[in-house]
């Protein structure tokens, strides 16, 4: 599939690109091996895709402190898989005894580096679980709707869980043609990235590299 070119129907969905994630002082924070490509990929992608009139839409994680699943997630099945199958993917929020992303902490603030690169007319998306509609979240289809998107393309971290599950519920959605960008997600085992790109094309969406953006 031929990615169309960029345009005020394009939307770049990027994340998570917190500080929990992307500092190596947060309590999840993605490998040394692939942080500086991806911010390095960020930095040209962003303002070219802003210069081509495409939207930015940063999805931002905030998490409940949980020791126990909650009932939706509790009730899907993980599977053998490393990073869970797709029904407990769109299930799933941040479940453990160290903290993640907490309201108001300094974890949970998107990391200063790529915070450089937003402007005040991009949106922000606000999510409890692995996947931006998760428990019945709205604010990425009314992203959609608002801005006339026809084209998402999707980055942030990390590939194997918050990414993937947004994608997985995204072509559920059906609201939008999918494109997933590998070279602009990060990951904490390289195993996991490798089984998300699968995951990808097992969906259907389009593949690409930020350079061909």
């Amino acid at each position: 599939m031929a990615s169309p070119p960029i345009t005020s129907t394009s939307a770049l969905v990027i994340i998570d690109l917190q500080n929990e994630f992307l500092d190596s002082k947060g309590n999840f924070p993605i490998s040394d091996e692939i942080r500086p490509s991806l911010l390095a990929n960020l930095t040209s992608l962003i303002p070219r895709f802003r210069e081509s009139d495409g939207h930015i839409i940063w999805v931002q994680a905030i998490y409940e402190n949980r020791d126990t699943e909650p009932e939706v997630m509790a009730a899907k099945d993980k599977g053998d898989g490393i990073v869970g199958n797709n029904t407990w993917l769109v299930a799933a929020t941040h479940v453990f005894s160290v903290p993640c992303c907490e309201d108001k902490t300094w974890g949970s603030k998107i990391y200063p580096e790529v915070l450089a690169l937003s402007v005040k007319e991009d949106v922000v998306v606000f999510k409890q679980g692995y996947s931006a509609y998760w428990n019945d979240n709205k604010g990425l289809s009314t992203a959609f709707k608002d801005k006339g998107i026809t084209d998402a393309y999707f980055c942030g971290v990390a590939s194997g869980t918050c990414v993937l599950a947004t994608i997985i519920d995204t072509v559920q959605h059906g609201e939008v043609i999918v494109h997933a960008v590998p070279d602009c997600m990060g990951w904490r085992r390289a195993n996991t990235h490798v089984e998300a790109v699968r995951r990808f094309e097992e969906l259907g969406v389009d593949v690409i590299t930020s350079d061909q953006i």
